[in-house]
């Protein structure tokens, strides 16, 4: 397995991944989470006269079950064709070795979660330029929003940040935190993909990751004991916590050991699969 055959198969791969027709669908996104996310926190910002903090709305974001239903979808359209199997595939493997090909998507898949929330990033601070602060401390926007204006307690604004997340977390780590968990939460959904798509099977890893996300966001939204067992409830940060007991109701070190053991899970079975994988009897699909 050669390191630089794998990270120039990512690159090529990557490139032609972010430069697709297909990544139109971002504006869309963005435009969404700006209308649900970013605009109802600006306007309890000014029914204030009060400045957010600029990380605040990205961690709005990585934390609302509404919307992080939407975000794994979006990123599943968009890597729909990984990974890019059609009749290039067996002169490019064969030039590359099966292991390094492998790791090459793997790599890839990481580049594309990284770049896919480092733009919903930028499309949740960049609005917020000359309206925010930057720092470690929460906005009084967060923290006296309802004291203030009890009436609107139940608005969307003001449910994006839960008294779970800013009581028991600073900014900062609430933010470093979420997008590591969702990242985590957008290799287990490729890998997924990448797995049964070399045992040929991938309309059934579209089934699967559709179950995974609809199924996680059900069991979120009726707060079972059993979200524990999907993605999307360990991704979501305020769940791990009550509003004001420091002890968490599951700790984030387990959420994060158990996405890295679905990753390592799949990155196994990948690897297994790729060694009876018979990609000189690949058609090509168009996507």
């Amino acid at each position: 397995m050669s390191l630089r055959k794998s990270f120039s198969c990512a690159w090529v791969e990557f490139n032609k991944w972010l430069f697709d027709s297909r990544m139109l669908v971002m504006i869309i996104l963005i435009i969404f989470i700006y209308v649900f996310a970013v605009d109802p926190l600006l306007n309890n910002a000014r029914l204030m006269g009060e400045k957010l903090n600029m990380l605040e709305p990205f961690i709005a974001i990585s934390n609302s079950g509404a919307i992080l239903l939407i975000v794994p979808v979006v990123f599943l359209t968009l890597i729909s064709d990984y990974p890019r199997i059609d009749t290039n595939t067996a002169f490019f493997i064969s030039r590359v070795g099966r292991k390094s090909w492998l790791l090459g998507q793997i790599i890839k898949l990481v580049f594309c979660a990284i770049s896919y929330l480092a733009i919903i990033f930028l499309g949740a601070v960049i609005p917020m330029i000359g309206k925010g602060f930057w720092g470690n401390d929460w906005s009084r926007v967060a923290l006296e929003f309802t004291s203030r204006f009890p009436e609107k307690a139940g608005n969307f604004g003001v449910q994006l940040l839960p008294d779970n997340l800013y009581n028991q977390m600073e900014v900062i780590p609430a933010a470093v935190e979420s997008y590591l968990m969702v990242f985590l939460y957008l290799i287990v959904i490729g890998l997924i993909l990448l797995f049964f798509s070399l045992v040929k099977s991938k309309g059934i890893g579209f089934v699967v990751c559709g179950l995974v996300i609809s199924l996680g966001t059900a069991l979120c939204a009726v707060k079972s004991q059993l979200m524990w067992t999907m993605p999307m409830a360990n991704s979501i940060i305020w769940l791990h916590y009550t509003s004001y007991y420091s002890t968490p109701i599951v700790p984030l070190w387990y959420s994060e050991g158990y996405m890295c053991g679905l990753i390592a899970l799949f990155i196994l079975l990948s690897s297994l699969a790729i060694k009876r994988f018979d990609y000189d009897n690949v058609m090509e699909v168009t996507f």
